[in-house]
Formats: structure tokens, C-alpha cells, sequence
């Protein structure tokens, strides 16, 4: 544990030395966050928002009062969780691409896919406390087993805390492999007599 970390710590000071880092992982958080807050109310927004006769004031005003619907929609877990996921995904993504680069394009099969895995959780675990985890329902709904997420006991926010801890430990993954020394195996040479 004391390892695991330390490589965090380290892939942390490597990676958020840099500000261009720094900012993309903050510009990530925010349309992760701002994405999750209107995604309830996506079908009122695309009325508005494409409606000819609205004036553009008043498309940005609604918008952004929606955006005060995680104080109102969202449970005091489930905004919690939400913004969670939020920073988790946008730290993970400039790690990613920090190990790309670093890696010159070559992550590694394991590296990639517990990235690309521990996205994918956080984007089932984004909901309200209305619509409990949103993707998720509408996933099950197609298979008839919406109503599988009432008889939990926090009626869906479950997703969303194990979707923060899979954000963690993919988080620990990727810090792994960008605090681990890159090794290069030297090639054997034949020698012909």
C-alpha cells in the first residue's frame, strides 16, 4: 500500500508539473461535471436551445440555471459522487495521455484498457437523485430491468460510488506505470562462426 502510494504521489508531481496538464485535466472535470448536471434535462434543453424564436440570452440563462439543479435535483451522495467522478476522469485522462506521450504512443494493452475501463464506470455512475444512475437505467430499461435499481438500497447510487472506486484504483494503474522506470530489454544478438 505504501508503494502503491508513493507512484501515486510521484506520477502526480511528474505529470501535474506541468500546467498544460493541469489545465486539460480542469477543462475535462468541468464539461464531465457540467455534462453530468444537464444530462436530465437534455431533451429541454434541445428544444430551447435549437428553437429559432428563443434569443440567445435567454438559451445561456437557462442553461446555466440549470446547472444549480445539483443543488436540487442531486442527492447530497449522488453531487458528491458526481463531482468525484468529474476530477477523477479529468485527472485520468491527462495521466493517460501523459503516459502516451511519455510512452511514445506505446501504453500498453493493460494500461489502455484499465483507463479506458475505469472512464466507462464513471460514465454509468453519473445521475441524480430523480433518475438514480441515468445511463444505466435507460441500459436496463432496454432489457425490462429498470426497476432493479428501486429494490437497491440506495436505489442506483451505488453505481456511482463503485464507479468512483474503480476511478481509483485505475488512477493507481496508470500512476504505476508512469512512475515505473522504462526498461528496454536488449536484443540478443546471434553470432554465426
Amino acid at each position: 500500500m505504501k508503494k502503491y502510494i508513493t507512484n501515486i504521489k510521484a506520477a502526480w508531481s511528474e505529470v501535474f508539473s506541468r500546467t498544460s496538464y493541469i489545465l486539460g485535466a480542469s477543462v475535462l472535470a468541468l464539461l464531465v461535471f457540467v455534462f453530468a448536471v444537464l444530462l436530465p434535462n437534455l431533451p429541454l434543453l434541445n428544444k430551447v436551445v435549437f428553437s429559432s424564436s428563443t434569443p440567445l440570452g435567454a438559451k445561456l440563462k437557462l442553461t446555466l440555471s440549470l446547472l444549480g439543479g445539483i443543488q436540487t435535483n442531486f442527492s447530497m451522495l449522488s453531487a458528491t459522487y458526481t463531482i468525484l467522478i468529474a476530477v477523477l476522469v479529468g485527472i485520468n485522462i491527462a495521466m493517460i495521455v501523459y503516459l502516451f506521450r511519455k510512452r511514445s504512443g506505446a501504453i500498453g494493452q493493460s494500461g489502455a484498457m484499465a483507463g479506458i475501463g475505469g472512464i466507462a464506470s464513471g460514465a454509468l455512475g453519473v445521475g441524480c437523485a430523480a433518475c438514480g444512475s441515468f445511463l444505466l437505467s435507460a441500459a436496463l430499461a432496454s432489457f425490462g430491468a429498470a426497476s432493479a435499481l428501486a429494490l437497491l438500497p440506495l436505489k442506483g447510487g451505488e453505481f456511482g460510488i463503485v464507479s468512483v472506486g474503480l476511478l481509483g484504483i485505475t488512477l493507481g494503474i496508470v500512476s504505476n506505470k508512469i512512475a515505473a522506470p522504462l526498461v528496454c530489454e536488449p536484443k540478443e544478438e546471434k553470432i554465426y562462426d
